[in-house]
């Protein structure tokens, strides 16, 4: 069956042309939560916006190492400019669904006072690469509600293909929604050989 996901802390050090992956710090406790907050943010986020408190425990529990071994076990990343100040860019956010079958979600965000500079692309790209790579996965997915053009156009972009639409799988203010899923293999992105090489490693 090949290696099982690796106990790792993190995928750092990871960066990309512009971007350089991190984990968060208190000092981007006040621009995160400028985005999470938001409504019009929200409304493709699964959920309501998040308040101050919310939005301080995340970075707590994401300023140091996290355990990636067991179903259900998530870690995230800022993502800042090369040569800048540690603008908070945006986040990649991974969640090991099924740890036997190597089944990794991923999902993502971009500071809306950044988007527009196909900043989701490169930073997700980056982290797919990554996660196959050095931990083996199997299989990387996307959920996204239906009405999150931007982030479909993204999966497309990274050659994920669209496997699933499940229609009005979730009630989201006030109203059905409905989900798609992307997905992509480690032998579509990585090669057939290198795939194999990789799942080998012990």
């Amino acid at each position: 069956m090949g290696r099982r996901l690796i106990a790792v802390k993190d995928l750092l050090p990871l960066e990309t042309e512009r971007l350089y992956f991190r984990r968060f710090t208190e000092a981007d406790l006040e621009e995160m939560h400028s985005y999470q907050s938001r409504e019009d943010y929200a409304q493709h986020a699964w959920r309501g916006p998040r308040t101050w408190e919310h939005s301080y425990r995340v970075i707590a529990e994401h300023r140091g190492p996290r355990a990636f071994v067991g179903d259900g076990d998530s870690v995230r990343y800022a993502f800042s400019p090369k040569g800048g100040d540690g603008e908070l860019y945006g986040e990649i956010v991974l969640t090991l669904v099924d740890a036997e079958s190597k089944q990794i979600e991923m999902g993502w965000v971009v500071n809306p006072a950044y988007t527009g500079q196909g900043l989701a692309k490169e930073a997700a790209t980056a982290a797919i690469r990554a996660v196959f790579e050095r931990l083996g996965a199997h299989r990387v997915f996307a959920r996204l509600d239906a009405l999150n053009v931007s982030s479909a156009k993204v999966c497309e972009r990274l050659g994920m293909r669209r496997e699933a639409e499940l229609k009005q799988s979730h009630y989201q203010l006030g109203e059905w929604r409905d989900e798609y899923i992307y997905a992509i293999l480690a032998h579509e992105l990585l090669g057939p050989e290198a795939a194999q090489s990789v799942a080998e490693q012990p």
